[in-house]
């Protein structure tokens, strides 16, 4: 027999004279069995979640700043692969920047002589004095010199916003078959003024020289980019 004496009695229950209830043994008839926790589901553990198996931690936003950080260090070393950057610019100091100088030279000198043949129309050019004007020559030239200035807008904003060089070589293409223009030209029609013919000469060869030298800085620099990985 139990006896009802208070060292019998749960302490939970002293106050009110009832006696415990013993816990059933473990596996005694009308017990509820408990399976296994549910996988996905996180489980409590001294007032922590732990995540779920199979979850990939979180990030930390630490991690993540360096991370970006390192992307932004990463830049292109070159444009091997047809694109520069700032960074490439900047990373190989004083060649870009002359490389760019004579991008923006270029592109104001082309943007000039646009504008000044739009203004002036034929009228601009040399040996045109005694010649009377044609309007539809007239109006040609003038769609041909506002061109020109587009031209010489591209290549300044390639060159300041250095992240499109790899459209320069579109851009130096369209000069240079400007050139070959000037080639038919007068081999159809006679030769021109001299000052065309030096137009014509430089036409020819600056694009052309201007993108060797363009990969040249690329391949300079991803060189050193290599060797001070590599240090």
């Amino acid at each position: 027999m139990t006896s009802n004496s208070p060292e019998n009695t749960d302490p939970a229950e002293r106050g009110t004279g009832r006696p415990s209830k013993a816990a059933p043994p473990a596996g005694a008839p009308g017990t509820p069995v408990r399976g296994p926790e549910p996988a996905g589901r996180p489980s409590v553990q001294g007032g922590r979640s732990s995540s779920a198996p199979g979850r990939a931690p979180a990030t930390t936003p630490a991690a993540g700043r360096s991370t970006k950080a390192a992307q932004k260090q990463s830049g292109p070393a070159g444009v091997a692969s047809g694109t520069s950057g700032k960074g490439a610019a900047r990373g190989t100091g004083g060649d870009w920047n002359v490389f760019r100088t004579v991008v923006v030279l270029v592109g104001l000198v082309i943007a000039g002589f646009g504008a000044y043949y739009l203004i002036l129309g034929t009228a601009g050019l040399p040996d045109t004095d005694a010649t009377p004007v044609n309007p539809t020559l007239e109006n040609q030239f003038r769609f041909f010199s506002a061109m020109m200035v587009g031209v010489g807008a591209a290549f300044i904003t390639i060159a300041i916003k250095f992240q499109w060089a790899n459209m320069l070589w579109l851009v130096c293409l369209m000069v240079f078959i400007g050139g070959i223009g000037r080639v038919l030209s007068w081999a159809f029609s006679g030769t021109p003024n001299y000052l065309l013919i030096i137009l014509m000469v430089v036409e020819l060869a600056f694009p052309p020289a201007l993108l060797v030298w363009h990969k040249y800085i690329a391949k300079t620099s991803e060189l050193r980019q290599e060797y001070a990985d590599r240090g």
